[in-house]
């Protein structure tokens, strides 16, 4: 009896392999735009009278001026949903504030990192392309549950994606487009109040008209000890230093404390005299 072994093509698995993830990554932006919308449209449990309001369900952000709308964007929130978690690149509710604006003089389509100008413009729907660009609105928590916005580097930005503005497809901040962000730009300053909430314009609106509805306003002294820009990029201090080891330049994390270093120190020359030991064969 014969027997015939099949060999699988490698292609072939990478498709399969491909087109998996790519379904999976269509779970996941489903059940985020299913937790923006399922459920019903609950009213806001504060509203903004001279601020930004962002209405997830809907995906919208909204100026208000003495209680009044004066202009709506259409924007784009995280495609991982609602969450506060770090690392889950989710876009976080409640009450917010502007803590700096970054991108004055700069021209549409800037690339920014770490909150600063590259020098590179990028152009509307660039492919393979996916950075913050044109202005940067820094926003921090402050609730208890979303003091980490702040750290977290939540920002309402400009992307390239304009094709994507509409819907869920972020990691976390608040995508707007270029003309939208630098129309938006003016109007806010450090210290305005951000809210972000899951229900619709049209609820949080009503709920603005509402005289029974408790409004939001930041004291002068919560403004002056909002979080700055450099915060969020300072580099927290390691536990650990390094220590250059004789001729073979080899660097090592050594610990502080003085106990760790010795324990470190005994393991290297263990090494060091294995390794002399196997050149010496």
């Amino acid at each position: 009896m014969n027997t015939h072994k099949t060999a699988i093509n490698p292609s072939i698995l990478l498709l399969t392999f491909l087109c998996g993830l790519l379904a999976l990554l269509q779970v996941s932006c489903r059940s985020a735009r299913q937790q923006y919308v399922s459920g019903p449209d609950l009213p806001p449990r504060a509203v903004v009278k001279d601020g930004v309001a962002i209405t997830l369900r809907d995906q919208k952000l909204t100026v208000f001026r003495g209680g009044k709308k004066v202009k709506d964007y259409r924007i784009s929130s995280s495609k991982f949903g609602i969450g506060t978690t770090n690392g889950s690149h989710r876009t976080p509710l409640g009450i917010h504030a502007v803590t700096k604006k970054v991108g004055d003089g700069q021209p549409e389509g800037m690339v920014f990192k770490a909150c600063r100008p590259t020098g590179e413009v990028v152009p509307v729907d660039a492919k393979g392309r996916d950075p913050i660009v044109t202005r940067v609105i820094q926003i921090a928590g402050l609730e208890g549950f979303n003091k980490n916005s702040h750290s977290r580097r939540i920002y309402i930005h400009g992307t390239p994606e304009e094709r994507k503005i509409g819907r869920p497809a972020s990691y976390g901040c608040i995508r707007m487009r270029s003309c939208d962000v630098m129309d938006l730009y003016p109007r806010v300053y450090r210290g305005m109040p951000v809210a972000i909430e899951s229900c619709s314009q049209a609820t949080y609106l009503k709920a603005e008209k509402s005289t029974t509805s408790p409004t939001i306003s930041i004291p002068k002294e919560i403004v002056a000890k909002l979080p700055t820009d450099d915060v969020s990029f300072r580099p927290t201090k390691s536990k650990f230093k390094r220590r250059s080891h004789g001729r073979y330049g080899r660097t090592r994390l050594a610990k502080r404390s003085k106990s760790g270093y010795s324990r470190y120190k005994g393991k290297t020359k263990k090494r060091m005299a294995s390794v002399r030991r196997k050149r010496r064969r």
